[in-house]
């Protein structure tokens, strides 16, 4: 499983920074997982999800400018 480091730490001798992806069984062991979330350096990752383009049928032309009319 994969998780989010929150907090800069050493695990098994690397050192990890905020916002870098660790793996279970190969950055670190399944018995460290516990441990290093209860004290709160590590949580589970959750895949960003992607956003969708919404605007259908709307074409890729620049919006006009509106300008004041002049007094006469």
């Amino acid at each position: 499983m994969k998780y989010e480091v929150k907090k800069r730490c050493v695990i098994k001798g690397s050192t990890w920074n905020v916002g870098d992806i660790v793996e279970s069984g190969k950055d670190f062991d399944e018995a460290d997982v516990n441990g290093l979330i209860g004290i709160e350096r590590i949580v589970p990752y959750a895949e960003p999800e992607k956003t969708e383009d919404r605007s259908i049928g709307l074409g890729e032309d620049k919006p006009r400018r509106r300008t004041r009319k002049k007094a006469d």
